[in-house]
């Protein structure tokens, strides 16, 4: 498929107003500026959101049901009651459960967790578990990031034991009959701060917990209890909430906590996994930490996540960060695998322009949603992956892009699923395989119906555009890493450089997946990574000019610093993909890059022209054209494909489509084609030795006939004799030709130079061989310069 370059959204502010409020704050304008983008519009709601609020939390009370959980956690505290907490096999319900369990031991409750298992028990509440706990002696359940959705499982849970539900996520028209529901989305939950993660919910239920055991000992309650904030950071930035509000003070205060943290499993998990363990951010959970507490859940059991976070057993912390280690670096290759088969599945589908849709015998269900992102990212086109068990049940995960709702797009197909379930973005669902075909075609007409063509166009912010030569120094990169924690709705600010020269390229990685190059601007330079985009490489090529888009950051190597790049879009005036050195069937390129249905042209001589028009499928999608076009005024499609060697010159030919607005360029001629071209000027551009085998076929033919029919006799020797051949035999006077009957002229001696069209076709035929080689040999940067 064609690679559709980003359309670039920079952010505009206020420079002047930006300076002055950086001079009040003693901060960079850059930061500044960014928050007066972002909506900050004073000193005073600056300094809060940089360097926080003297109250920056809310009073856990406010929450619905939450002085009835409070006493009811109490109460199985007095009489030693048995507590199950209930939690989600993600990050998020992961570090819930810990953060929970820890409080509760700490204060003497008898509390154990429960995770279940992702493979068969699935999301959420489910009967059998709510039995097995009860009957293994709990009588008060608490959830943590799940169960409001619980509304079966709770009517059908053994009498005698009693549920709490804390949950954040959205509340439906029915909710379970509970004794208590703790979920600030509830309409009659007057908490002020609805984006609480699930973790985020079970350290309001601590806080709540903590505040009423001060007032009972006669202490301070006044002051909120803080503690375990590094495990409720994990929790927020893996869930991808929003990093505002309370949700910005749990991760800055966590991610300050976790570099003297005293639990055992996550200061092992930091050392095993490479994590900086001083100066960290969210990157480095949501990376490095967060990966690999996700990985137990996806591949094995999310209880052994738990068991980490809680113990108090150094070799048992060690021994299990090394296991949930090894499990991430299994499901980096499980995930490889997945999406290298994906590839090989997408690349023999005939049309793939509104969505993705692939489905395989055991893929691993934890593992193709991450898969499905991946290729989201890619091609930007809702994706939806399937792994078919033995059973012939079929189970999807799916992402999408910002236009798609989801959940309502996957609702429309109700009738075929045997469940479903998510949002916006991200959803899960089931149906028994025999209905996977009815269901790619119904959803792929959905969102073709439902979208339009601009809404699979990806988008890039630039938070700063950096005029003219503008360094970015160390001192900048200080003074921006007061925006962190960044993440949702305080994302990560992108800057970007305009007509920067790109130099020394090359694919890094054990799978090449990566590349790197430096960035000169002006008289600074950088080196800059992008990741998983080895898929543009055909397009960039050394020392190109181009805007780039990146993060920022401080790298130390060997105890020296420097501001290093991580890319995510390179702008062009038009792509130039360049397979000219490709072994793969240029014929099989062609096919992937009409897949996605966009306006494609296909350049072609007038052999290869007519094997085109014999393929159905690229005659669908694609517009057949002439190199004779580029002699004339005419407009082009968005992407031009040049498939035969053309005999025009190559950068006469980029520029005229740069000129005409063409968005890519792709060079899918070879060496080989030199062959073909050679060939059909054999014939088109005759030499000494072509001419004297055309003589003896006209005088062949002659002598039997006093004359022929040229054009019968053209046919006839279609690869041995031409038109120009022809006439150049009748400027010799060998022959004559009349209203297309050729003739005996005089029989004499003569030289080919007293031919003028030998003379001026061998000349021609000099600078054809001079232009293709040159098409072949010239570099993009040379093609580019013009």
């Amino acid at each position: 498929m064609i690679g559709r370059q980003k359309i670039w959204e920079v952010k505009e502010y206020d420079r002047t107003r930006a300076g002055i409020l950086a001079d009040e704050l003693k901060i960079s304008p850059i930061v500044t500026g960014i928050l007066l983008e972002r909506g900050f519009n004073d000193v005073k709601s600056m300094q809060e959101f940089l360097y926080g609020s003297s109250a920056p939390f809310h009073n856990p009370f406010l929450m619905h049901h939450m002085q009835k959980t409070v006493e009811r956690i109490e109460l199985a505290l007095e009489q030693q009651e048995k507590i199950t907490v209930y939690g989600d096999y993600d990050v998020d319900g992961i570090t819930a459960s810990s953060l929970l369990c820890i409080y509760l031991q700490e204060r003497g409750a008898k509390v154990e967790p429960y995770i279940p298992k992702r493979e068969n028990e699935g999301y959420g509440l489910n009967d059998d578990a709510l039995k097995h706990i009860y009957e293994g002696g709990t009588t008060l359940v608490i959830t943590v990031d799940c169960g409001i959705s619980g509304v079966n499982e709770v009517a059908n849970a053994p009498q005698g034991l009693d549920i709490i539900i804390t949950d954040h996520h959205t509340v439906p028209e029915v909710l379970p009959s509970a004794y208590a529901v703790v979920n600030p989305k509830q309409k009659s939950c007057s908490y002020p701060f609805k984006q609480l993660s699930g973790v985020g919910v079970a350290f309001k239920v601590c806080q709540a917990l903590e505040i009423n055991r001060r007032k009972k000992a006669h202490e301070d309650a006044s002051v909120y209890w803080e503690e375990l904030t590094e495990l409720a950071a994990l929790g927020t930035v893996a869930d991808i909430v929003p990093l505002v509000g309370e949700n910005r003070e749990i991760v800055r205060r966590g991610l300050q906590a976790a570099e003297n943290t005293k639990l055992l499993g996550l200061r092992a998990l930091m050392q095993v996994s490479g994590c900086r363990e001083k100066n960290l951010c969210s990157e480095s959970i949501g990376f490095v930490l967060a990966p690999r507490l996700n990985a137990v859940g996806r591949l094995d059991h999310a209880l052994d996540a738990v068991k980490l976070l809680m113990t108090k057993d150094s070799r048992e912390a060690e021994s299990i960060a090394e296991k949930l280690n090894s499990e991430n670096i299994l499901r980096q290759d499980i995930s490889r695998q997945i999406m290298d088969e994906a590839e090989e599945i997408l690349a023999k589908e005939k049309q793939v322009h509104t969505a993705i849709v692939l489905a395989k015998k055991n893929w691993h269900a934890g593992v193709i949603g991450i898969v499905a992102s991946r290729l989201v990212d890619k091609y930007h086109l809702p994706t939806i992956l399937f792994s078919i068990n033995d059973e012939g049940v079929a189970k999807g995960s799916c992402r999408s892009i910002p236009a798609l709702n989801l959940y309502e797009a996957i609702a429309a197909q109700s009738d075929l699923l045997t469940q479903f379930g998510g949002h916006h973005q991200a959803a899960g669902l089931t149906l028994p395989a025999e209905n996977l075909q009815k269901f790619k075609k119904r959803f792929t007409e959905y969102v073709y119906n439902k979208l339009q063509a601009e809404d699979f166009v990806p988008h890039q912010r630039i938070d700063c555009l950096l005029s003219g030569t503008s360094e970015l120094t160390e001192e900048d990169l200080k003074n921006l890493a007061l925006l962190e924690p960044c993440g949702c709705e305080n994302l990560a600010p992108v800057f970007a450089f305009e007509n920067a020269s790109l130099r020394n390229l090359r694919k890094i990685g054990k799978d090449e997946k990566h590349f790197q190059c430096n960035v000169y601007k002006g008289d600074h330079s950088y080196r800059a990574v992008m990741w998983n985009k080895a898929d543009i490489f055909p397009s960039l090529y050394d020392n190109m000019v181009a805007d780039i888009a990146f993060y920022p950051k401080i790298n130390e190597w060997n105890g020296e610093k420097s501001v290093q790049f991580t890319a995510v879009s390179i702008r062009q005036k038009i792509i130039l993909w360049d397979y000219r050195q490709s072994r793969s069937d240029k014929l099989q390129i062609l096919r992937s890059f009409l897949q996605d249905g966009q306006p494609v042209e296909i350049f072609a001589d007038a052999f290869e022209g007519r094997a085109l028009q014999a393929e159905e499928e690229i005659c669908k999608y694609g517009l057949i054209s002439s190199y004779h076009k580029f002699a004339e005024a005419g407009t082009f499609a968005e992407n031009v494909i040049l498939y035969s060697l053309p005999v025009i010159p190559l950068r006469k030919i980029v520029k005229q489509l740069t000129a005409a607005g063409v968005k890519n360029c792709i060079l899918l001629f070879n060496s080989h084609d030199e062959i073909n071209v050679n060939s059909s000027m054999a014939l088109s551009h005759p030499n000494e030795n072509t001419m004297r085998d055309m003589y003896k076929i006209v005088m062949g033919s002659l002598r039997s006939a006093k004359q022929v029919a040229q054009k019968p006799l053209l046919e006839k020797f279609s690869r041995q004799l031409s038109e120009n051949g022809l006439k150049i035999l009748a400027q010799l006077d060998y022959l004559k030709i009349n209203n297309g009957i050729i003739t005996k002229g005089l029989i004499e001696k003569r030289l080919l130079k007293d031919a003028p069209l030998f003379t001026a076709l061998q000349q021609e035929r000099k600078r054809i061989e001079e232009i293709i080689k040159e098409n072949l040999r010239l570099t993009r940067y040379e093609i580019m310069r013009g």
